[in-house]
């Protein structure tokens, strides 16, 4: 079942402002829930506490970034059906549609948490035409910071 009401999160912390978005059940035409609104502020806000976090986000080990990652996949398994629920009435998808697509949601993140520790690299002949003859490229992963 939905809340009655839904904040969204800034640098972790709920926040529900006074400007919600009634959502309406697409299959009902009635109010399911309310979702707290972000204004272009609070946009801008959670950008920069996005690029502040960049620097401890790249100095951290690969095992607490898959930590971090794998919480998600643990809540996202344990609120699936709400996630599923919220869906239907937000899309108006068919419930066993919207339980794929947090099937889908739940094997992305686990699929992230485990590539998350093989942020290797590379090393590549480049020798592909006689001027490159003896050349190498290697390359490595690493975090560059927040994106969209």
């Amino acid at each position: 079942m939905l809340k009655e009401t839904y904040p969204y999160y800034l640098a972790n912390k709920p926040l529900t402002p006074n400007t919600d978005l009634i959502v309406t059940d697409k299959y009902t035409g009635k109010p399911a829930t309310r979702v707290a609104l972000a204004d272009a502020k609070v946009i801008d806000q959670a950008i920069s506490k996005a690029v502040d976090a960049a620097e401890a986000m790249r100095k951290m080990p690969s095992y607490q970034r898959q930590d971090i990652i794998n919480h998600c996949v643990k809540r996202f398994t344990e609120r699936a059906e709400e996630l599923a629920l919220s869906l239907c009435i937000e899309a108006g998808k068919p419930i066993k549609d919207s339980r794929g697509e947090v099937s889908r949601l739940i094997d992305t993140f686990r699929i992230a948490a485990e590539e998350s520790v093989r942020m290797t690299g590379e090393v590549l002949p480049l020798d592909i035409s006689p001027r490159a003859k003896g050349y190498t490229s290697m390359w490595k992963r690493v975090p560059i910071g927040p994106c969209s």
